[in-house]
């Protein structure tokens, strides 16, 4: 069973990494060039993955130390966050399509994915912040 340090040390990662992503989605993108927007953009969406990446891991170690529920998956954290009323259905849904598309960008580089899930990222980083919150 983890520890509530564990516990601490990963929330205090997540909510740090969401504070960098909120800090790059307030850029103002008309001020560069497209090169440099490209490279802004990239940088958006990978610390929107590492987001994602540290949310489901923040998610497993809550459940564990909070509610005694082992998960080994993304999905399945979910699934128990879900299960266990911390968050409603529409919310866990879009944990499941953030997900999805968080693995989409990972094995299939598209420019008409990219940019679908670019569109996102504001609606998903509202999201993680409020799955931080049920977890403070």
């Amino acid at each position: 069973m983890e520890s509530d340090n564990t516990l601490t040390a990963r929330l205090e990662d997540f909510s740090s990494a969401l504070n960098t992503l909120e800090q790059s989605l307030r850029l103002d993108l008309t001020k560069y060039k497209d090169i440099e927007l490209d490279v802004v953009k990239s940088g958006q969406i990978q610390k929107f993955e590492y987001c994602t990446e540290l949310c489901w891991k923040a998610i497993k170690v809550f459940l564990n130390i909070i509610h005694g529920i082992d998960v080994v998956s993304p999905k399945s954290a979910i699934k128990e966050f879900y299960r266990v009323e911390l968050i409603r259905e529409p919310e866990y849904e879009l944990l499941n399509q953030m997900l999805d598309d968080r693995n989409r960008l990972s094995h299939i580089y598209n420019e008409l994915f990219f940019e679908e899930i670019y569109l996102k990222l504001n609606y998903y980083l509202d999201l993680m912040k409020k799955v931080m919150d049920k977890m403070k």
